[in-house]
């Protein structure tokens, strides 16, 4: 079992890191995030046999590392909340979600760890900084649905939900992740929007983003296109219900 940051009694931050087919490239995540003195939970999602036995060899090589397995793919949003759980029973009071193919810049993760600290009953997410290697068919499917989260929140607070680096603070964010039932590519924008419905507060700082040549995309483009779009419009309905609350706040904010 991973053990908690000494650096700050109130404040043990772990990083969750999913695996889907990404467990080669999952060993300079989690070797960067153990150099920085940061426990990892490494999330085996469902992967090949051989996939398996890489991640186990890989929570072998390095200390503070606790491989939690899913017998069966349950996709993105069940690997992370499968470590969200391990993270509380650990006694973690945030958890850092990075991705296992390596898009995310890991020289950022002191500086997200520091607004952590500052604000530490608020969630802390990336806003993705991209270079050339981004598929230009993400890149217009991210604005769209940017601009339905816009819908969905009445507001502007969300510059970017579907990126995969971001910090939650437990205690409020884990109550409101563990009863979603979307756990693949729409649980990243899903809990961003319920947590603005729930008035966690939320800040976005730039992270750069880039897709490896010979990296795996476990994105499927008709299906999960289609799965987003049904979580758009089950959110679109949700804020309807919700109007009166989330106007009442906006208004308190104001004030």
């Amino acid at each position: 079992m991973p053990k908690p940051m000494q650096n700050d009694a109130d404040f043990r931050l772990c990083a969750i890191v999913p695996v889907y087919r990404h467990e080669q490239a999952s060993r300079h995540v989690v070797e960067s995030l153990v150099a920085l003195n940061i426990p990892v939970i490494l999330v085996d999602d469902g992967n090949a046999p051989e996939g398996h036995e890489i991640l186990v060899q890989v929570a072998r090589d390095f200390e503070n590392v606790q491989l939690v397995t899913n017998k069966v793919n349950l996709g993105k949003g069940g690997a992370v909340r499968s470590g969200m759980e391990s993270a509380v029973n650990a006694g973690f009071t945030h958890a850092l979600q990075v991705d296992a193919d390596g898009q995310h810049d890991v020289s950022a993760v002191p500086f997200f760890v520091k607004a952590a600290k500052k604000h530490p009953q608020d969630f802390i997410g990336g806003f993705p900084q991209y270079d050339d290697s981004v598929p230009k068919a993400r890149e217009r499917g991210r604005k769209i649905t940017n601009f339905w989260v816009a819908v969905e929140t009445l507001s502007m607070e969300i510059p970017d939900a579907m990126c995969g680096f971001r910090v939650y603070p437990l205690a409020s964010t884990w109550p409101v992740a563990r009863r979603l039932r979307n756990l693949r590519m729409g649980f990243d924008i899903e809990t961003l929007v319920r947590f603005s419905w729930a008035g966690i507060r939320m800040r976005f700082y730039p992270i750069k983003v880039c897709y490896p040549e010979d990296g795996v995309s476990n994105f499927r483009m008709f299906h999960d296109n289609v799965a987003i779009s049904m979580t758009h419009t089950m959110l679109c309905f949700g804020m309807i219900v919700r109007l009166p609350l989330i106007l009442a706040r906006r208004l308190f904010k104001k004030k």
